[in-house]
């Protein structure tokens, strides 16, 4: 109500007639509607008052709605980059990628955040074994032109079976490696919050084999143990890794709780992975401990726009040029090892501490618009960056102040920054505006950018399988992402975080309908309902929800775990004196009985017949629902408009279950909790009777 546009609100006449069609609803007793009657004047004084508000609120800034909205809990959504997990092919030798290495495919570049040491180790082999020692090989899944099917813990995950991946390379105690893991079913599930798994459809036990035997290891499952594709961002905490019999080095994963919904079925794996963003750097500033030399590797220092900034006993940040090292001189040295390799050198005054260096690196671009602008001291300074859809998580700006002996300071600030004297300042990411709110002690001071990166958002969010192209050298390496972007969005303005505000009024928070239950539960994450029919019992204030949910069985139930994470979402938002049941689903057979006269000279009409019944049958794999009545006029029409039927002779249908579905005349109606499926068809097959 709050958001609505002025032009959009009603008129004051609009609002009486909507106000009197809704008098009776409330007082059957007021019926004299003239302008006489004093509840019509106290009407008219509340609808005048209502309106003005209404108007006044519409005509905010946007700058206070985003305020009020921030009140309810509502933010804007911000630029986000999008991730993408690479794999290499063709590497012969290890190498290391520099952060902020671009990788670019069309007009989207991606770059790595951090220093990444790619090696050469790789996946060389997958099985499984049983409990019972039975071993099945999936070393299939690691060919990606095979696309082939495999059960990572059989066709029954047992407990006690486990997955074993052979890598060719110990891995070293301490390193970190990502896998990824792609399910064939995906489809099938909702997707989980955040990546992250809540509910336990299995437990699976990761160790690597060492001189020891095999011991834990720290492992970040985003598979939910394996029922959906993700990540494995495996840590290897345990001893040196040995080879284990002759299958070599291996990581596995044990089994120790199977209650799968699905069973996993995987047609692909790839192992080694590195991660990459969506986005383009501008500038960006490095941080570094105190040090005699700091080796840096960045592409970016190629351009050869950058400064470097060291903090002394003082706590202060003070510009270092480069030039000779000189007791009591502010300067460095660096040697050029290579393509964007830098070694800095710097002398011994520099304050110890964590933070003690800080290397600032511009484009070409940014270097000629760094400077912004200096501050007044006044309150909402506005500046404009000229660049658009920043990375907020990667904005800073620098802060030159001049001291009392007239050298310069700098400081490090980063947006939203709260505190005593600092500059409070933010930005509006989607188009490079800067409000300074509070200059704080730096007024006179002028301000530079420090970090800045831009991106596009959901465009990153690419399909699989596409090649990547580094900028900056020629190699014979092969750079390809075998999981899709994720991740990427844009950032909101405050008319669409508008629109989301009014949309979540609008959502059912409280269950009230049917049809409010039957959309709930077809959205809870991680689950894979594929269908679901909420109805109301009668003579009675109870809701029942039964549900099919997807399955390789032919006709699943609810599972215990299903009517627990139901169960607990439906109690959470139902209305206090409805009473909530799940009830689980009935499958009837169906029996069709008749006598059909074919045409002549055509061939496979029994099949076409048996094919047209079985799907106007079977509600667990159409489009029909639990419940729905099965007419028997539409399903004898459809059997005659078959091609190679000249006319039904015979025909009926009946329902193999009594308890779970009645006749009505002719017609079948399944209870709210049945579905119909096949039952045995009984057809004879004649040939039209000449004269």
């Amino acid at each position: 109500m709050i958001f609505l546009q002025e032009e959009k609100l009603d008129t004051f006449d609009e609002a009486m007639d909507k106000a009197k069609m809704q008098i009776p609803l409330y007082c059957k007793d007021w019926t004299n509607f003239h302008l006489s009657d004093p509840g019509m004047t106290i009407l008219e004084n509340l609808l005048a008052f209502q309106l003005n508000q209404q108007r006044q609120i519409a005509s905010v800034s946007p700058q206070v709605q985003e305020k009020l909205l921030n009140m309810m809990n509502f933010k804007r959504n911000i630029n986000k980059c999008a991730r993408v997990l690479l794999e290499t092919k063709n590497a012969s030798q290890p190498f290391l990628i520099p952060v902020n290495q671009r990788f670019v495919l069309g007009d989207l570049s991606y770059e790595s955040n951090r220093q990444v040491e790619i090696g050469t180790n790789k996946l060389i082999g997958i099985f499984n074994e049983t409990s019972t020692g039975e071993i099945e090989d999936l070393s299939m899944l690691l060919v990606e032109e095979m696309n082939v099917e495999r059960y990572p813990f059989g066709k029954e995950a047992k407990e006690g079976t486990a997955i074993y991946f052979q890598i060719e390379n110990p891995i070293a105690s301490g390193d970190e490696v990502i896998f990824y893991i792609r399910n064939s079913h995906n489809e099938w599930r909702n997707p989980a919050v955040d990546r992250k798994f809540v509910n336990s459809f299995g437990e699976i036990k990761w160790e690597v084999y060492t001189e020891k035997g095999f011991e834990p290891i720290t492992v970040h499952d985003y598979t939910g143990g394996m029922v959906a594709s993700g990540e494995l961002r495996i840590k290897q905490t345990a001893g040196t890794m040995k080879q284990y019999k002759k299958k070599g080095y291996v990581i596995r994963g044990t089994l120790e709780k199977s209650n799968y919904d699905v069973v996993p079925v995987l047609d692909g794996v790839f192992g080694f992975l590195f991660e990459v963003w969506q986005k383009n750097t501008e500038s960006t500033c490095l941080t570094f401990p105190k040090g005699k030399e700091i080796p840096l590797y960045l592409d970016l220092l190629e351009a050869g726009y950058f400064r470097v900034y060291c903090k002394e006993k003082d706590g202060k940040y003070y510009e270092y040029i480069a030039g000779e090292l000189k007791r009591g001189q502010r300067t460095y040295d660096y040697e050029h090892a290579g393509y964007g390799q830098f070694i800095f050198k710097f002398s011994n005054h520099i304050a110890a501490g964590s933070d003690s260096i800080k290397v600032v690196a511009y484009n070409d671009r940014m270097m000629r618009q760094y400077r912004i602008g200096e501050l007044y001291g006044f309150d909402d300074q506005e500046f404009d960056l000229n660049v658009e859809n920043v990375v907020k998580e990667s904005f800073s700006l620098l802060v030159e102040t001049e001291e009392p002996d007239h050298s310069l300071s700098y400081s490090f600030v980063k947006p939203d920054r709260t505190g005593d004297g600092i500059v409070n300042y933010s930005i509006d990411e989607n188009v490079g505006h800067i409000v300074v709110h509070d200059a704080g002690k730096y007024i006179n001071s002028v301000i530079y950018v420090c970090g800045c990166a831009v991106t596009q958002g959901e465009k990153g969010n690419i399909l699989a399988g596409k090649k990547f192209i580094p900028e900056g050298y020629q190699s014979d390496i092969v750079f390809t992402n075998p999981a899709p972007g994720e991740g990427g969005r844009a950032g909101e303005t405050v008319q669409e975080l508008s629109t989301r505000f009014l949309g979540d009024l609008r959502s059912p928070y409280t269950l009230v309908r049917e049809s409010d239950y039957e959309q709930l539960v077809k959205e809870i994450p991680e689950l894979c309902i594929r269908k679901v029919h909420a109805y109301k019992e009668p003579n009675s204030n109870e809701i029942s929800v039964t549900l099919m949910p997807y399955s390789e069985k032919e006709q699943p139930i609810i599972s215990e775990l299903y009517q627990q994470v139901i169960t607990e979402y439906l109690q959470e938002r139902r209305m206090l004196t409805t009473k909530v049941s799940l009830v689980q689903p009935s499958y009837v057979p169906v029996d069709v009985h008749g006598t059909v006269y074919v045409k002549k000279n055509y061939k496979n009409c029994k099949e076409d017949i048996q094919t047209l019944l079985n799907k106007e049958l079977d509600y667990a794999n159409g489009q029909k629902n639990f419940g729905e009545v099965l007419s028997f006029h539409d399903l004898f029409h459809e059997l005659e408009q078959l091609e190679c039927v000249d006319f039904v002779y015979d025909f009926s249908i009946t329902p193999r279950d009594r308890v779970h579905a009645k006749l009505n005349g002719m017609d079948i109606v399944p209870n709210n909790n049945a579905l119909l499926v096949p039952g045995e068809l009984f057809i004879d097959i004649e040939t039209q009777i000449e004269e």
